[in-house]
């Protein structure tokens, strides 16, 4: 479908313009437009990418939500619960839950010559969904739970087995105490060691077999220190919670006093820290978006008014011919889209190609104690690619259309004149 003449005239301005005294202010708010989208893209993919990480290794070390004794919630440990087959098979019944698994938490202390250093010990069981931490193994494989004999064994993270001092098929000796009594000690072979980049949870977690945890914890077989849930999407976490409650306090009611003392706990009650953390940054991004969009547009609107100064001429001979100022502006407009859309598109390609160059090869490292994760984390959806694109150049467009109603103001008779 054609555009018009007014896209016709624009196209043909723009090409003359190229060699003319407004061509540096046209190649600035080209290069404003660039850089604008570049900063913004990279805000929003390195915020969607911590969010994406933390929230993807929270969910691994510590599922969606949990449902263990009260004692337990805000603590490392506390008292265990009787593991319960219709409890599991009711959870497990609702629409958004993707598996439920029991598991046992202990704490002590590693140790291996001289080196020392605190561990939460994870225990689970064979049936427990172990996907999410096979993606995180970087040497040996995760320890043999499935079979009917404990091997004692542990996966360690890099960082705690490089502070030890061990690697895959040593062995490390841990100490703990099971609440009030003589210390107990172990020794277990490292199966493996993990990484997830998320340090402040490497350094502190390791996974071994229910069996061996219940046994230093001196549990008995059915007890457990609760129930990891996840869930086909985190998005649905209060739903899941209040479904869960409704089930404890029905089971509650037909007699089971077990769970009288039972409570759900999401991520975010677990480590709210985190989540805060993760809003700020997203302030962070608005306060960089407001910024780089005020001198987008400012330079944006500057090229607009020199490109109406410098037609001063072209735009009395068309009025002079019966040109409206309605389609006179209309050209400027299109001169505005076509200077908008150049710098649009070498700001996208430049800023997807910094993404892709850290998320293929990472060189921006980050300090994990202050920013949790090691590595910078980028990711990238295709919906607010799309929605940022379309906002800056509606909102680009529409301040376009202030600056061109000096197109009014310019007279036929007096440009003519100017230029004889």
């Amino acid at each position: 479908m054609p555009l018009g003449i007014e896209y016709m005239l624009a196209k043909r301005t723009a090409s003359f313009d190229r060699s003319s005294r407004a061509s540096v202010m046209m190649r600035i708010a080209s290069l404003s437009v660039a850089i604008g989208i570049v900063v913004m893209l990279l805000s929003l993919a390195v915020i969607g990418g911590f969010r994406h990480e933390i929230h993807s290794n929270l969910r691994g070390f510590a599922a969606d939500v949990v449902l263990v004794d009260m004692t337990t919630l805000g603590r490392k440990e506390g008292r265990p619960i009787r593991a319960n087959g219709e409890l599991v098979e009711a959870i497990s019944s609702l629409r958004d839950v993707r598996a439920v698994s029991a598991f046992a938490t202990i704490s002590g202390m590693a140790k291996s010559g001289d080196n020392v250093c605190g561990l939460q010990l994870k225990g689970v069981g064979g049936d427990y969904d172990l996907a999410w931490w096979q993606t995180k193994i970087m040497k040996g494989e995760l320890p043999h739970i499935t079979d009917t004999l404990r091997h004692k064994e542990i996966l360690l993270s890099q960082c705690t087995a490089r502070e030890l001092g061990i690697g895959v098929g040593d062995r490390v000796e841990m100490l703990f105490s099971d609440g009030g009594n003589r210390p107990r000690r172990d020794r277990f072979k490292v199966s493996g060691l993990y990484h997830t980049g998320f340090e402040e949870l490497d350094r502190m977690m390791a996974l071994a077999d229910v069996r061996d945890v219940q046994r230093l914890a001196s549990w008995a077989d059915d007890e457990v220190s609760g129930y990891d849930i996840f869930l086909h999407a985190e998005d649905r976490v209060g739903e899941v919670e209040q479904a869960i409650d409704n089930i404890t306090l029905e089971a509650y009611d037909r007699g089971n006093d077990d769970m009288a003392y039972v409570a759900t706990s999401s991520l975010a009650d677990r480590y709210p820290i985190m989540f805060d953390w993760l809003k700020a940054h997203d302030v962070n991004a608005a306060v960089i978006i407001v910024i780089m969009m005020t001198v987008l547009l400012f330079n944006m609107a500057s090229a607009m008014l020199i490109m109406v100064l410098d037609r001063t001429g072209m735009i009395g001979l068309l009025k002079a011919q019966g040109m409206r100022n309605g389609d006179v502006r209309k050209i400027f407009l299109w001169r505005a889209a076509l200077l908008y859309a150049k710098g649009a598109l070498w700001g996208n390609l430049t800023g997807l190609a910094l993404v892709a160059v850290q998320w293929l090869w990472s060189p921006v490292k980050l300090d994990p104690s202050g920013y949790i994760l090691s590595e910078l984390p980028v990711r990238v959806d295709l919906w607010w690619l799309v929605l940022l694109n379309v906002a800056i150049l509606a909102v680009t467009m529409l301040t376009m259309v202030v600056p061109s109603f000096i197109v009014a103001r310019i007279h036929p008779v007096e440009t003519l004149k100017y230029k004889q």
